[in-house]
């Protein structure tokens, strides 16, 4: 037990020291004995001792949690307050204001010690990246030629120089081969060796490509150096793991903003296809035949997977972990009412499919009315037509033209089938559309005897057209 006592002179002394003749006993044994057999007629200090060092036991053992063990020591050595108190000497009374000091700024210094350390970095890093892109190019599968191919882009370091390894300083023999790094040439151990994968190696190179590797090494001793690594240094894969983080905190972006990215990926992809769905709905209850229901049965498959995908990554956003109550848990929550809402109410609202049954009696319900339609209106313009020849007692000139041969110009199909137009100038009273009209016949009768009827289709229309044309024009008369 320490012991602080003042020796008259202002000086502290420490250890365990006899109260009479201030020798240092070192233990507290020896200064029981020392103070029985030296001082025997002062019972009283051979007394507080033995209750100084009681105390103090019991205080080690935790038997003893008395508070009122430091003013029992004072008691018993009957030594002012001031000079001796338990593990420190006691504050004085007048409380001493320190003034500030002066104040030096260091800022200066650390970054000229700084700055060329990180530009040295850079550079050797850079350096690397671009001996990692001439080895990954043209790169051989055969391991004769990698190894030159490897030693022609970076110089290797003369082994016989070389006794012990840099790393792990123990010598090369027959069973502890040397081994080069393929980014800086030092020589190594095997045991010392690092396998740096080629998916992370391209990944540095292209930090926006999709390789995306989840690990920089593969620090397996036993792995033999194969197509799919390089075998490089710990020096250089310490670089290259700084460049790794450095573009990984560029590249940052948290989990809820790549969720939310996805959802708006598909909704873009979904957007066209919606509108388009309602078209052909629409179309098939028409009557239409420009579509069928296997075209609406397969986009509303690929709607209804757009909006699977979308409520599952709407549920990946609200099992986000957040802070109970916080803005992100408003955000996640938000984020999940939007997709929730959109899926509801542009894609759980589209039409119906209608049954195969009722397609097929609309369509042929429309295709009776349409056929109803051409004829009359067929009807309607040969009438005009032949009334129009009457008035201008053209009826035989123009059936005479009809039956001509053909000359003139040609009309030529994909597939090289011609047709030559027929001479109609009937006199100068011809009307210019009965001229077309009788031409149009001419290119059909040729189109017939040559069993081109595909085009005797497309004639047919632009026939029905002409003379609609002619049926309105004479009703305007």
């Amino acid at each position: 037990m320490a012991s602080l006592l003042d020796d008259g002179d202002g000086e502290i002394l420490e250890g365990f020291l006899c109260p009479i003749c201030k020798e240092d006993l070192k233990t507290p044994e020896r200064l029981t004995n020392h103070v029985e057999t030296k001082h025997s007629e002062e019972q009283d200090i051979l007394k507080s001792l033995k209750e100084i060092f009681g105390f103090a036991r019991k205080k080690i053992l935790n038997l003893d949690e008395s508070p009122d063990l430091p003013k029992t020591l004072e008691n018993s050595l009957n030594i002012k307050p001031s000079i001796f108190s338990i593990g420190r000497v006691q504050q004085p009374v007048e409380e001493i204001i320190q003034e500030v000091g002066a104040d030096c700024d260091h800022m200066a210094y650390f970054k000229a010690v700084r700055n060329p350390r990180l530009e040295r970095y850079a550079t050797e890093t850079n350096k690397l990246i671009i001996r990692l892109h001439k080895l990954l190019t043209d790169r051989p599968r055969d391991p004769i030629q990698r190894k030159m191919h490897e030693q022609e882009r970076v110089p290797w370091l003369d082994g016989k120089a070389v006794k012990l390894c840099p790393s792990c300083a123990k010598s090369f023999h027959l069973t502890r081969r040397q081994h080069h790094c393929r980014l800086c040439g030092s020589i190594m151990c095997h045991d010392c060796s690092r396998f740096l994968d080629i998916g992370a190696a391209e990944c540095l190179l292209n930090p926006s490509g999709d390789t995306t590797p989840t690990d920089m090494e593969a620090r397996t001793g036993n792995r033999d150096f194969d197509i799919n690594t390089l075998r490089i240094c710990e020096h250089c894969l310490h670089l290259l793991e700084n460049r790794k983080e450095m573009q990984d905190r560029t590249t940052f972006r948290p989990p809820v903003t790549r969720l939310y990215d996805r959802a708006q990926e598909l909704k873009r992809e979904i957007t066209p296809d919606i509108p388009m769905y309602r078209k052909i709905v629409t179309s098939l209850y028409e009557g239409d035949s420009i579509f069928t229901l296997a075209d609406a049965s397969a986009l509303r498959s690929k709607i209804g997977r757009v909006a699977e995908q979308i409520d599952n990554v709407s549920k990946a956003i609200l099992s986000l972990p957040t802070p109970q109550g916080s803005r992100a848990e408003a955000l996640k929550k938000a984020l999940r009412l939007a997709c929730v809402t959109y899926i509801k109410e542009e894609m759980l609202s589209l039409p119906q499919l209608p049954l195969e049954e009722e397609i097929e009696r609309l369509q042929r319900k429309r295709r009776e009315e349409t056929e109803m339609r051409i004829e009359r209106e067929r009807r309607l313009a040969a009438e005009a037509l032949e009334r129009y020849e009457q008035v201008n007692s053209m009826t035989n000139d123009v059936a005479r033209e009809t039956q001509c041969s053909a000359t003139g110009s040609a009309v030529t199909s994909l597939d090289n089938w011609s047709g030559y137009r027929a001479d109609t100038s009937g006199g100068p009273m011809a009307d210019p559309l009965v001229e077309q009209i009788n031409i149009i016949k001419g290119y059909i009768k040729q189109a017939r005897q040559a069993l081109r009827f595909e085009e005797v289709a497309t004639l047919e229309m632009n026939l029905r057209e002409l003379q609609q044309e002619f049926y309105n024009r004479q009703q305007n008369v």
